[in-house]
């Protein structure tokens, strides 16, 4: 198992110390079943048995902004291998309500009762920390597309994520920013509550150092707030060239309408969470000249992704956003995990997903190692008249 000193592994680390005694071992569970095993390899690798996927996704709640479009990419991603043959996946979809408690309990039935092969998701990185422990001990290869903060391949060696770590997207959006806009002082201003932002907090202040670029204020605010006068009053007093915010998209609409409101007019400059048209949507004019960073872009020319946006628009009549390319990106990388030895069951689906090397996708050449870390070029985006631009 591989575990490191960081608080989300130490918190991880913790969970499966305290759940080890109820959940089975992973080499007692992880008895393979021939039925699983198919012939040939690759294209065409042919299984005869119907291979159950799992996914857990927040489709209701405060983070449905995001799963709705998860389900919604993997469900497009699942219709179009099946309608290749030769394998025919089942997804059994959970929605944990954007609570950890029924994060939990879905990760349990699908690993327990739905005996699947592999799980995607959870939607947020504060509950991968906990339901991932789950997925190690009982060996079922998991695999993250949204769960970008520090620490969490370090939970064990069932776990991958092909999301971009909120690190990547922040170094590449800081330094893109400095180049447009030319900041020396910025103010920052994060989320302390919770896990996702209080991680990037430590990459925007890492970056920040690199760069040269001083910090004039920084400030703090918890997810469940919906004032940040007093926080937003003194970023405006101090004049500053920049703002780096760190906060989940329900977060973000109040306050950066409100800093607008203000007469804060510098731009604002994110990460992953911002990468969404609903955002762009809500925030309506306030969003102009936010610059983001992230794994996706609807304008980036990679394979299959003009394809992915006309089937997707077609089939739920608007347009994808970041979560759901990355939805649509993990059915396909366990496929290939599958295909690589023509065999679905747990051990085989996690050797291999640990040994994608740049495989073409529409995020553009991805590979996931066997640490369980993604490998792909970070995009920077900037909001001109509505609509995400590359930067």
């Amino acid at each position: 198992m591989r575990l490191k000193t960081s608080s989300g592994a130490a918190l991880a680390a913790a969970a499966l110390l305290a759940t080890a005694a109820c959940v089975s071992d992973s080499t007692a569970e992880n008895t393979s079943d021939s039925a699983l095993s198919g012939s040939g390899a690759g294209e065409e690798c042919a299984i005869e048995e119907t291979v159950k996927l799992g996914a857990v996704f927040s489709l209701t709640e405060a983070a449905a902004f995001a799963g709705a479009y998860q389900q919604e990419g993997l469900e497009l991603a699942i219709e179009e291998l099946n309608a290749s043959g030769d394998i025919t996946y089942e997804l059994i979809l959970e929605d944990d309500k954007t609570s950890v408690e029924d994060s939990v309990a879905a990760f349990e039935k699908l690993i327990d009762r739905d005996k699947v092969s592999a799980i995607i998701g959870p939607t947020l990185s504060n509950m991968a920390f906990v339901t991932y422990t789950d997925s190690q001990s009982a060996g079922v290869p998991t695999l993250g597309v949204s769960t970008t903060a520090e620490g969490i391949p370090d939970i064990g060696d069932y776990i991958f994520r092909a999301s971009l770590p909120e690190e990547v997207a922040l170094a590449a959006s800081i330094p893109a920013a400095k180049e447009t806009l030319g900041m020396q002082q910025v103010a920052v201003l994060h989320d302390s509550a919770d896990e996702f932002t209080a991680s990037a907090y430590n990459t925007i202040s890492d970056v920040l150092a690199d760069e040269g670029i001083e910090v004039v204020v920084d400030e703090t605010f918890e997810t469940t707030d919906t004032d940040f006068s007093a926080q937003l009053t003194k970023i405006l007093d101090a004049d500053v060239d920049a703002v780096i915010l760190s906060a989940l998209p329900g977060a973000t609409v109040p306050l950066v309408t409100q800093a607008r409101d203000l007469g804060i007019e510098a731009p604002i400059v994110g990460g992953n969470a911002f990468n969404s048209p609903v955002l762009v949507g809500a925030l309506g004019d306030a969003a102009e000249g936010l610059i983001v960073g992230g794994a996706w872009s609807a304008a980036a020319e990679t394979t299959g992704n003009a394809e992915f946006i006309a089937a997707y628009t077609e089939k739920y009549d608007r347009a994808p956003d970041q979560f759901a390319a990355q939805a649509y990106t993990a059915g396909y990388l366990i496929d290939q995990a599958v295909r690589s030895d023509c065999d679905a069951n747990r051990e085989a689906i996690k050797d291999n997903l640990g040994q994608i090397l740049e495989y073409d996708s529409i995020l553009g050449k991805i590979s996931l190692d066997e640490g369980g870390e993604v490998t792909q070029e970070p995009v920077v985006q900037i909001i001109r008249d509505g609509a995400f631009t590359l930067l």
